[in-house]
């Protein structure tokens, strides 16, 4: 009798396709809870945010909504494309920790979640990551114009699809505001992926970029 053995990598579509549709119940129930309720949920920013590294570089749309329940949640959607033409799109819904309205803290903390949707060049395969994360921001001075933010955020075998087994995606930043509007940072990343045979780093550089609000 012959058994046919299949890699579980190969049967990770269905649970992509569902993880996503279970990232898309909050931003689907923020969107709808905008339109049922408007006092509930407002939209105080907008922004663009640019970085560029020796070998890579990322934009993202951030767009922050304050939800009475939860305070200022903020959504991104970006691309990111190195060197080795590999190319991301990436997703964040992130909510505040411990968050008190009208009383600006020194530590502010945020959680949630990043999604990665991969096509790895090199090796022509494709890979979706679900990580769990969050960021930690450490303003400096009374004025909250400069800040030191750090970032991690990691997607497991069990939320990781296709060519990969995981996703190791670390941060770290120090910005500082120009203007109402406009924010510089400069900063390092380390963004990995696991692939077999070897682990393919899209990222492990210096960077520096820009954030515009409007």
């Amino acid at each position: 009798m012959n058994i046919e053995h299949r890699n579980p990598k190969s049967r990770g579509a269905v649970p992509a396709v569902l993880a996503a549709m279970v990232l898309a119940v909050p931003l689907c129930a923020l969107a709808q809870q905008g339109q049922n309720q408007p006092r509930a949920v407002r939209t105080t920013d907008h922004a663009i945010q640019v970085y560029i590294s020796e070998d890579a570089l990322q934009a993202q749309y951030i767009r922050d909504l304050d939800v009475d329940e939860l305070g200022t949640t903020e959504v991104k959607l970006g691309v990111f494309y190195n060197e080795d033409r590999d190319l991301l799109a990436i997703g964040d819904l992130l909510l505040p920790v411990g968050e008190v309205r009208d009383q600006p803290r020194r530590l502010e903390f945020r959680v949630g979640s990043r999604v990665y949707g991969a096509f790895l060049a090199n090796e022509n395969e494709d890979v979706f990551g679900v990580s769990v994360g969050g960021e930690a921001r450490y303003f400096i001075g009374q004025r909250r114009s400069t800040a030191v933010v750090l970032s991690a955020f990691y997607a497991p075998d069990i939320l990781t699809f296709g060519a990969a087994d995981n996703v190791a995606d670390v941060s770290l930043r120090l910005e500082t505001r120009l203007n109402d509007g406009t924010n510089i940072f400069v900063g390092y990343r380390a963004l990995e992926i696991d692939v077999v045979p070897v682990d393919r780093e899209l990222d492990d550089n210096l960077h520096i970029g820009f954030r515009r609000s409007f």
